[in-house]
């Protein structure tokens, strides 16, 4: 098992709401990603997410479409973008990986949580991943 695989199986065990979990490079390119989760035809529109920079008060891209399902962007930070389903289909959390970088920790939370009761768990282990990506 690689050190990328440790870490994605050390957040699945501490944070059951996280559903699903990709790793991008800084290069754009998948690295990983957990079998019940395909984003591999999602990396354009997520490379465009992670790569805009935005000024004060720009709200930048407002929703995506991952998997078929549509996500509204309700936070865009440089520490984290997050994605909420309005029909309830889940959550998405992206952490840029180091904290404004092109790299990425991207998760799918449980849709009957809020997303934000799975935030601290994952911006921890996208910590460990700097060195990684």
């Amino acid at each position: 098992m690689s050190e990328i695989e440790g870490i994605i199986d050390g957040l699945l065990n501490e944070e059951e709401n996280v559903f699903g979990v990709a790793i991008i490079s800084k290069d754009g390119q998948l690295i990983t990603q957990t079998e019940n989760w395909n984003i591999e035809n999602d990396l354009n529109l997520l490379n465009e997410l992670l790569n805009q920079k935005l000024e004060l008060g720009e709200k930048g891209i407002t929703s995506l479409t991952i998997q078929g399902i549509k996500y509204m962007v309700v936070e865009n930070t440089e520490e984290r973008k997050i994605g909420t389903n309005i029909t309830g289909k889940g959550h998405l959390i992206i952490c840029p990986i180091p904290i404004g970088g092109t790299g990425a920790l991207i998760a799918y939370i449980n849709p009957r949580v809020g997303p934000r009761d799975a935030l601290f768990n994952i911006q921890e282990y996208a910590k460990k991943l700097i060195s990684l990506v």
